[in-house]
């Protein structure tokens, strides 16, 4: 109807939300470059469609750059509330099935936990209803493409990455600490590219400081905390222009890129994450073109380095003396007891120190009194590094012959078979997960099966385990001959903490016994040492 020639439209009724069910809205924007639709606009089209249901978002959760290869995300958070008993939203909806999640086995698992309370997954542009046989297959099939179209360009991106560690750069470029990065693409000043050769050229402030970095770390009078306050102490930054702290400085250090090298996954580590592995031993290096700031040989002392503070207890990295964590109780070592502690004592009219039997002193075991004054033990490890020189050059004179280890006849099947029935327990437990999160297992059969192999996966394990020490060569101190020399030479000359940590890699424990009695047990198997001093 018109009047004074405006044309007039009544007003729309207004639906408040008190007669609206409230639900949950989850929003996600992929790393993955071709999806970035923005938070904003599946917020827009979830709120449109839910209302056109009866339904009003309640509570919004958000992923803003996060994958949806796992769901250690906020989603998580969406799973929780639909579980509570007191909380009225039952429902998340999301633009597409995908914004849930691109992985099988963490939507399987993830949406039964909404279903199994009565909650739904509601897609706003994709007419599914999951409540007949039909549509939870065309959910299925929905969420199936979206895992496909995942694994689809995570093979892309491995297929980039090898390519460029073939080239000798790092997978993903950019930045890094003692380098200026030169990239493949610069703008050429016209809205466009131009191409070059990406390669990393040295700053020297910043590369000195790297290599100051690792000396200080291989010489064992630091750890990573004190070179983050250095540099820190210094104003330089992370590559990414972020303030050090230890973990990062760690990171940096065993990266090796500073040694001219590219840290990469093994393809031969069994991980089911090899993007979040953090396995050491799941690691290895390529050589890479750019110029290196240390040399192989400091590399390899790093690395070294770096197994011996691995196997130092925490407290005796600033330790007070020299033994530090290594001197036990014999009789209570024997009985998994084997805590000391020192104490102030008089020697000889002059003020000492002892290591005495902290589980008798506190009560915890009886015995006979075990205390042996400080000096006596330290004289007793010196004179015991002689012993090991004499047998390491016994050994190298051919005097002492080592055995060399003889596999039993059969070992290598038996391995071959005790790793297939590894991955045949593991397949198996995987498949149990999957029948129980879908509904098709109860939990007590599930719980049976999981507990019944488990417990065979692990026997196979330990048995491949006692396969591989037996097959093993023997230890010796031979490969310590270095080691032993410098501490022999330097015994009055370095420092506490320096002699303390070249110490660890040489000796399990310092066991005290009654009457004086000291035993040093190296980290080879070998006779015990004994000595006794009055």
């Amino acid at each position: 109807m018109k009047s004074g020639g405006a044309l007039y439209v009544p007003a729309m009724p207004s639906i408040t939300t008190a007669e609206l069910i409230p639900v949950i809205g989850y929003v996600r924007v992929s790393t993955w470059r071709e999806e970035m639709i923005s938070v904003d606009i599946q917020k827009s089209v979830i709120k449109e469609a839910s209302a056109r249901k009866g339904r009003y978002v309640a509570e919004w959760i958000e992923d803003p750059d996060a994958t949806g290869r796992d769901f250690k995300r906020k989603i998580m958070g969406a799973i929780e509330m639909v579980e509570a008993v007191d909380n009225p939203l039952r429902e998340i909806w999301v633009w597409k099935f995908s914004r849930f999640g691109r992985n099988r086995h963490g939507v399987a698992i993830n949406l039964a936990r909404i279903e199994d309370v009565g909650g739904e997954l509601v897609s706003a542009t994709e007419e599914v209803d999951a409540k007949s046989a039909a549509g939870r297959f065309t959910r299925g099939m929905l969420l199936e493409v979206a895992a496909f179209e995942s694994d689809r360009a995570g093979e892309q991106w491995k297929e980039t990455h090898e390519l460029r560690r073939s080239m000798g750069l790092p997978a993903s470029g950019g930045r890094r600490f003692g380098y200026r990065w030169h990239p493949r693409r610069l703008p050429d000043g016209e809205g466009g590219w131009k191409l070059q050769d990406e390669w990393y050229e040295v700053i020297g402030s910043q590369a000195e400081a790297c290599s100051g970095g690792y000396q200080l770390y291989i010489a064992g009078k630091t750890g990573f905390r004190r070179i983050a306050q250095d540099w820190r102490a210094a104003g330089f930054r992370t590559a990414r222009g972020a303030e050090w702290q230890d973990q990062t400085v760690k990171l940096y250090l065993d990266s090796g890129f500073a040694a001219g090298l590219l840290i990469v996954h093994k393809q031969d580590a069994i991980c089911g994450s090899p993007a979040e592995c953090q396995k050491r031993d799941h690691y290895g290096y390529r050589p890479a073109e750019h110029e290196s700031i240390i040399g192989t040989d400091e590399w390899e002392d790093y690395l070294d380095r770096r197994e011996i503070r691995k196997i130092t207890p925490r407290r005796s990295l600033e330790p007070t003396y020299p033994l530090s964590g290594l001197v036990k109780c014999g009789i209570c070592t024997e009985a998994r007891m084997p805590s000391t502690y020192t104490k102030p004592v008089m020697s000889r009219g002059r003020p000492s120190h002892a290591y005495r039997c902290g589980a008798m002193h506190h009560g915890h075991i009886k015995h006979e009194s075990v205390w042996t004054r400080r000096q006596i033990i330290e004289d007793e490890v010196f004179d015991w590094l002689l012993r090991v020189r004499e047998e390491i050059d016994a050994i190298v004179a051919g005097r002492i012959v080592i055995p060399t280890p003889r596999e039993q006849p059969g070992s290598e099947a038996k391995r071959r078979k005790l790793r297939a029935d590894i991955s045949k327990f593991t397949a198996a437990l995987d498949r149990a997960s999957e029948g129980h999160a879908l509904g098709d297992i109860p939990r007590d059969s599930y719980l049976r099966t999981r507990d019944k192999f488990t417990q065979e996966r692990d026997e196979a394990q330990r048995q491949l385990d006692e396969l591989d020490e037996e097959a093993q060569p023997q230890p010796t101190p031979l490969p310590h001959q270095e080691t032993v020399q410098g501490l022999i030479k330097d015994w009055d000359t370095i420092s506490v903490k320096a002699k303390r940590v070249t110490l660890a890699p040489l000796i399990r424990r310092v066991e005290i016994w009654p009457e004086g009695r000291v035993v040093v047990v190296p980290v080879w198997p070998s006779v015990r040492s004994s000595g006794q001093r009055a």
